[in-house]
């Protein structure tokens, strides 16, 4: 795809001649450790993504096709990109790595790069008749006012919160950052918070015998629509993960991965209608729900840098309960036996859905999530 607005032009981004401006565009973000330099070639390798670059190459500068070489190099110069991911397996999409340089913000170009992706969506959906339209997905830092009023400029709205840990606070723990040399390895994430006490007798007794294994991509996407359904929406019928959504296809070798050394699992428990409590007096109410469910899933991000290990734990549960159970599972010498062949489980981060209640006295609550949520905006095609 290429494209131009009135002031600037829109077009595929370039591994060989755009590195060094992406380098640029980067280099202050998240502290000068952003992931995208490092990832930005696997985007264009992926024919699931199209990684546009607007660049500095002016609508009317177009029309001089006897420029020299070197003049038409240099006023095609990246300042902002942005990332389509599309995401058939569950009918959506996902706008990702939007970057504009530090020189150019304030003046439109993140939301004339996202109104090109929605175009491009359209286009997409004109070509593929027989399926229903695309729902594109987004994300943003709770924060980040200026890029909220882009996507509610665009049409887009807010559908969703992922829960993610602090990577600042995941440093602080003993052989958890990636500098730390006096410490191979640090412990579990509950037994280095000291949190192993705030899942409940409820949770604890659950057998790892209740849950079930995903071995395919079908069989995840089942089990995310029947946990939306069963929780009457609150859950978003995605699988969370770091500032995204993990979507099974081609892209998701990690996903697959995953699924290989059986480190994506389900749970459903039968449950009455009735009240479970534990002894630190917090109540779980089943609220005529004919189970437990959650699901549980072990990926490795290679954009996590700054930590020892990138292993990601991701959790998809509506209830306190099965998020208790989730997180004890996943501290099991069966996960670790699964992950590295040990039964000393690794250190991971961890993420989950909206739906899991963050109440004081649960260990959700005192998880060292991020005090800048990452919130989800949404965009239907019609």
């Amino acid at each position: 795809m290429s494209t131009t607005s009135p002031n600037y032009h829109i077009r595929p981004y370039d591994p060989t001649r755009d590195r060094t401006s992406l380098e640029e565009i980067c280099a202050n973000i998240y502290g000068g450790s952003d992931y995208l330099p490092k990832v930005a070639n696997t985007y264009v390798k992926d024919d699931s993504c199209s990684f546009l670059a607007l660049t500095t190459k002016r609508t009317e500068d177009c029309q001089q096709q006897q420029q020299q070489q070197e003049d038409a190099q240099e006023d095609d110069t990246i300042i902002a990109v942005a990332n389509y991911k599309r995401l058939p397996a569950q009918n959506a999409a996902w706008i990702e790595a939007v970057r504009t340089h530090s020189n150019y913000r304030n003046q439109g170009l993140a939301s004339k790069l996202l109104q090109s992706i929605v175009l491009l969506a359209k286009e997409d959906d004109k070509n593929n008749k027989h399926q229903s339209p695309t729902n594109i997905l987004t994300c943003t830092v709770k924060s980040n006012k200026g890029m909220q009023r882009v996507f509610d400029k665009l049409g887009f709205v807010q559908t969703n919160r992922i829960s993610i840990l602090s990577f600042s606070a995941l440093r602080q723990l003993p052989g958890w950052d990636a500098k730390d040399t006096t410490i191979t390895q640090g412990k579990p994430l509950l037994d280095a918070l000291d949190l192993n006490h705030l899942i409940r007798p409820d949770a604890r007794s659950i057998p790892a015998s209740s849950w079930s294994t995903i071995t395919t991509e079908n069989q995840l996407l089942e089990q995310l629509n029947d946990m939306q359904k069963e929780s009457e929406g609150r859950t978003c019928g995605f699988l969370p993960g770091l500032h995204e959504y993990i979507v099974p296809g081609r892209n998701r070798v990690d996903l697959k991965r995953s699924m290989e050394r059986r480190l994506v699992l389900a749970l459903n428990i039968p449950l009455d209608d009735k009240e479970m409590s534990g002894c630190d007096g917090v109540t779980t109410t089943t609220n005529n729900r004919k189970s437990e469910s959650a699901i549980l899933a072990f990926t490795q991000d290679e954009r996590i840098s700054s930590l020892k290990s990138n292993w990601v734990c991701s959790i998809s549960a509506h209830s306190t309960l099965a998020f208790e159970a989730a997180l004890h599972h996943a501290h099991s010498s069966e996960i670790a036996q699964r992950i590295n062949g040990t039964t000393e489980m690794v250190p991971f981060c961890l993420t989950f859905d909206d739906a899991v209640p963050v109440k004081e006295g649960t260990i959700a609550h005192a998880l060292p999530r991020v005090d800048d949520e990452c919130v989800v905006f949404t965009y239907k095609l019609m």
